[in-house]
């Protein structure tokens, strides 16, 4: 499965920029309309930002890093076009019919491991609906897998074509990078689990573990971000063509091991 699949995530152009403070300020006003007494200090703690940077945001004084568009596009929810207007999408990506746009909410339902792991059983060989056979699969209860499958399909994630489950959609993405809500870190917690227990339930000749400690320049880490991407993406298509037969995991973490030099 891929996730997160922005081509392109830097606002790139004038006309970009306008699109997202012009769509921002129609943001604080209907909330403004639904609650007289809702003010700029509301809209910038709702956002975390501080209350003069986002005046100067709505005012075109300030210009938008790329983590601010991506953390305010996450909490208001922007649309798939609204996204594609800003430059964070691209036009293949939204009018895609094998795409799916999740939203918190629904991520919310589904954010424990087994969902995907379930969309990706059926694209193997010899792959049985029967929730026993599933949960069989996946070392998880009956029960579990029933409620999983239930789900899928009240989202319209999976559809049951002549008795068989079948994904709807090819690739799915929550559309943001700055995935910080309790869902996403509870599922982050839940992969990094899965690969603890595979450190020892694992043959050597099944897994590929391994790690690297470096010092360094933290300036370069949206660069990272870009190579790590990239990488996810060929990796899925290398190992995605021809028989597929189990459902994998890929998980990589870069994430820092001492303490910043102002929290000393």
């Amino acid at each position: 499965m891929q996730t997160g699949k922005i081509l392109l995530n830097t606002i790139q152009s004038n006309e970009e920029r306008l699109n997202f403070r012009l769509w921002l300020q129609r943001q604080f006003t209907e909330r403004c309309k639904r609650n007289p007494r809702y003010s700029l200090r509301a809209f910038s703690k709702y956002l975390c930002i501080d209350p003069s940077s986002l005046s100067q945001i709505l005012s075109g004084k300030r210009p938008l890093s790329k983590k601010n568009v991506q953390n305010i596009c996450q909490k208001l929810l922007a649309t798939p076009k609204d996204l594609q207007s800003f430059g964070l999408m691209t036009l293949e990506q939204v009018t895609d019919p094998n795409y799916i746009q999740l939203t918190q909410d629904n991520f919310a339902v589904i954010s424990e491991w087994y969902h995907y792991a379930i969309l990706e059983l059926t694209y193997i060989s010899g792959f049985k609906t029967d929730t026993k056979w599933i949960s069989k699969k996946l070392s998880i209860t009956t029960e579990e897998a029933k409620s999983a499958v239930e789900r899928l399909k009240r989202l319209g994630l999976v559809l049951e074509e002549n008795g068989t489950l079948v994904k709807s959609s090819k690739f799915l993405t929550n559309h943001s990078n700055a995935n910080t809500s309790t869902a996403h870190k509870e599922f982050q917690k839940q992969v990094i689990e899965k690969a603890l227990l595979a450190v020892d339930e694992c043959s050597a000749e099944d897994k590929d573990i391994t790690s690297m400690t470096m010092a360094i320049d933290i300036s370069k880490l949206d660069k990272a971000r870009e190579l790590t991407r990239k990488y996810r993406r060929e990796m899925c298509a290398l190992l995605e063509n021809g028989e597929q037969t189990q459902v994998y995991n890929l998980g990589i973490q870069l994430y820092p091991i001492s303490k910043k030099q102002e929290n000393l």
